[in-house]
């Protein structure tokens, strides 16, 4: 058997094993007691300055009790998680600043941009058309296309609703309004799509153009759309000089 408590120098063995046990044991409830754990402290201070020898002459420095070591412990831990949450989100609005575009200066817009052009924009010197072609017939009076391909219902148009314009050397001219809300020009010479021919579409209010490239002859026609007739443009590849020496 363990023999009885014996104080040490002012100490009091008992008092302090009994403040140990509620600090240190499997039921321990000083963690409340805020009087008992300030007296446990300054009694395992002066045992600890009783019992050991002095071998360097500056102060000693008392072991820490359970409870403090781990509330420094967990307000360690909190300022560890709060520090690493300021920088993820530093680095999220870093990442989110330079996803955003770049603004220019005002005064500098004027010196780097130049203006879009329009699309309905035409020059004063744009030259006459070659030819024109008027309407011809409307709907059910217009010839019908010759369509073995099925061109017309690619392009959402009705056979019997196109617009018929005068003949262009041995080509057929039809224009239409198509289901999908576009204006469609068409040019043929036997069926669409088999031979010679081209045709364009466009959206409602924009200019309509058809064109026909003719390799061996250098040179291409353009078929452009209007109100109630359609212009045709010839244009020729220019002679090579050094051919021609």
């Amino acid at each position: 058997m363990d023999g009885p408590l014996r104080s040490v120098e002012g100490v009091d063995a008992g008092e302090l094993e009994r403040l140990r046990r509620r600090a240190y044991g499997r039921d321990g409830d000083i963690a409340g007691d805020v009087a008992a754990q300030a007296r446990l402290s300054e009694l395992e201070a002066s045992q600890h300055r009783q019992l050991t020898p002095v071998i360097d002459p500056g102060p000693s420095v008392p072991a820490v009790p359970w409870w403090r070591r781990r509330r420094w412990l967990m307000i360690l831990g909190g300022a560890t998680a709060a520090l690493a949450l300021i920088t993820v989100h530093v680095a999220w609005l870093s990442q989110l600043r330079a996803d955003e575009p770049t603004a220019i200066p005002a005064n500098t817009l004027t010196e780097t941009a130049l203006p879009a052009p329009d699309a309905q924009h035409r020059l004063d010197d744009v030259p006459a058309p070659d030819f024109v072609l008027a309407l011809k017939s409307v709907g059910a009076d217009a010839d019908e296309p010759q369509d073995n391909l099925g061109t017309l219902d690619a392009l959402g148009l009705s056979a019997n609703e196109l617009r018929e314009y005068e003949d262009f050397g041995g080509l057929s001219v039809w224009s239409g309004q198509s289901r999908y809300g576009t204006v469609c020009l068409l040019v043929a010479d036997e069926a669409i799509r088999e031979r010679n021919g081209a045709e364009g579409c466009s959206p409602k209010g924009l200019e309509t153009v058809a064109e026909i490239v003719w390799f061996q002859a250098q040179g291409l026609t353009r078929f452009v759309l209007k109100d109630d007739h359609v212009e045709v443009y010839q244009f020729h590849r220019a002679a090579d000089p050094q051919k021609a020496s």
